[in-house]
């Protein structure tokens, strides 16, 4: 139970740190607020971790599930 609770904290923390990440980047440049923008530049890895960080959360549910 305690390594999907931690597996699933972590996707928490990668999908919160990605919001931040994404919102401090268009804050910054104005012009480029799209996602094409943000992968053209070389700051698409806050999209990566949203995909991380939601694919971790459905793993430690899987986890949670499979150790019941």
């Amino acid at each position: 139970m305690l390594p999907s609770m931690l597996l699933i904290g972590f996707g928490l923390l990668l999908t919160v740190w990605e919001f931040v990440r994404v919102k401090t980047d268009f804050k910054k440049d104005k012009v480029s607020n799209n996602v094409i923008g943000l992968i053209l530049s070389g700051q698409a890895s806050g999209v990566g971790q949203l995909i991380s960080g939601i694919l971790t959360i459905v793993v430690g549910i899987i986890v949670f599930f499979m150790t019941k």
